[in-house]
């Protein structure tokens, strides 16, 4: 498996790739195993998988910086037959040698599952009561979150964007579906939420991963139609979004979300399509040959769903925004996005040319 790596960062060697795949084998492993409630397996395996992905960083630099021990010689390291050093001296040389100390918060959250590792190894481990439990859990969890962020964060040029997006999905996955790891990372951005409560902003909970991590934002307050969005700033999540209109007949103010299907006011009942409402179209004929209004919506296959607004242009059935609109060059009706040999195969809402497609 080969990942990008920054332009200005000496390349990858094979041996840091397998060093990589090796260490994420093992994390994706106690993963898994966390998810299915073998904890004890969970614990080996994870800290296997930090012993691993710490020395990334010494290998890249030069594979002498992992061996230990009076007689080092490249044959043996290359077979495996090599005394390996420890987490603590793995520790020291990343701070001694390669300056990459790490913080004094992380190392104490790896001591934690360190010391569980070695409980569970010696077969004495005796903290399992439901309590204990979910102590280690959460201080996996925090372990968890404090690996990726050195990988992510940290060491973003050793890893490169590919192998960064992958752990980016594997920590999505996590947030997504462990209350522990989400707890992890909230604690971490909980001073970024203080700051935008102390801005104004609605912080509110998550429905997902439960997290007080909810934000209300708004895209373009000073538009007619303001929409607001709410995101989640640990799982990650697109929690909901609405747009907030006034009634066109006696101007009341009410809340239009992407699932309705029509504009009914709830005060004088005022009745009209979410597309007239929220259309803020400057002058382009919508009967004009040239005009590419209404257009569709290749995000959710709205027909004919895409009107003016805000200054570029904006599903009224999916909410979504977009910047610039363009035709199919088989059928000629626009929508956000067409491929490039539209003319033969058309666009999401046309079958293209079924003469060359058949023949």
């Amino acid at each position: 498996m080969l990942y990008e790596n920054d332009n200005e960062s000496p390349a990858l060697t094979n041996e840091v790739h397998a060093l990589i795949d090796n260490g994420l084998d093992f994390l994706n492993k106690a993963r898994r195993e966390f998810e299915s409630g073998q904890h004890k397996h969970s614990i080996v395996n994870f800290w296997t998988a930090v012993e691993i992905l710490l020395k990334v960083p010494l290998v890249h630099e030069h594979w002498t910086l992992v061996c230990t021990g009076k007689k080092i010689s490249r044959k043996n390291y290359l077979a495996g037959n090599f005394q390996s050093v420890t987490y603590d001296e793995t520790c020291d040389r990343l701070r001694d040698i390669l300056e990459k100390n790490l913080p004094t918060e992380t190392t104490k959250i790896f001591d934690k599952v360190r010391k569980h590792r070695n409980r569970v190894v010696h077969f004495y481990h005796n903290a399992f009561s439901e309590t204990e439990l979910q102590n280690i859990l959460a201080e996996q969890a925090d372990a968890w979150f404090s690996l990726n962020r050195l990988m992510r964060d940290d060491w973003p040029s050793l890893f490169g964007h590919s192998l960064n997006q992958k752990l980016a999905l594997d920590e999505t996955h996590l947030l997504q579906n462990n209350e522990f790891y989400a707890t992890a990372k909230f604690k971490y951005i909980k001073p970024q939420l203080d700051q935008l409560v102390a801005q104004g902003l609605a912080v509110s909970d998550c429905p997902h991963c439960k997290q007080t991590a909810t934000v209300e934002y708004v895209s373009n307050e000073n538009s007619t139609h303001p929409l607001y969005e709410l995101r989640c700033h640990v799982c990650l999540r697109e929690v909901d979004k609405y747009i907030e209109a006034n009634c066109p007949e006696c101007t009341i103010a009410q809340r239009i979300y992407p699932d309705d299907q029509d504009f009914t006011c709830q005060k004088c009942h005022h009745s009209l399509t979410k597309y007239s409402l929220l259309d803020e179209g400057t002058g382009r004929a919508k009967d004009s040959l040239c005009s590419p209004l209404p257009a569709s919506c290749s995000d959710c296959d709205g027909y004919e769903s895409i009107c003016e607004y805000d200054g570029g242009y904006f599903c009224t059935q999916c909410f979504t925004p977009h910047e610039s609109l363009e035709p199919c060059g088989y059928c000629n009706h626009y929508s956000n996005d067409v491929g490039e040999f539209s003319i033969i195969n058309g666009c999401n809402f046309c079958d293209g040319n079924t003469k060359l497609l058949d023949g």
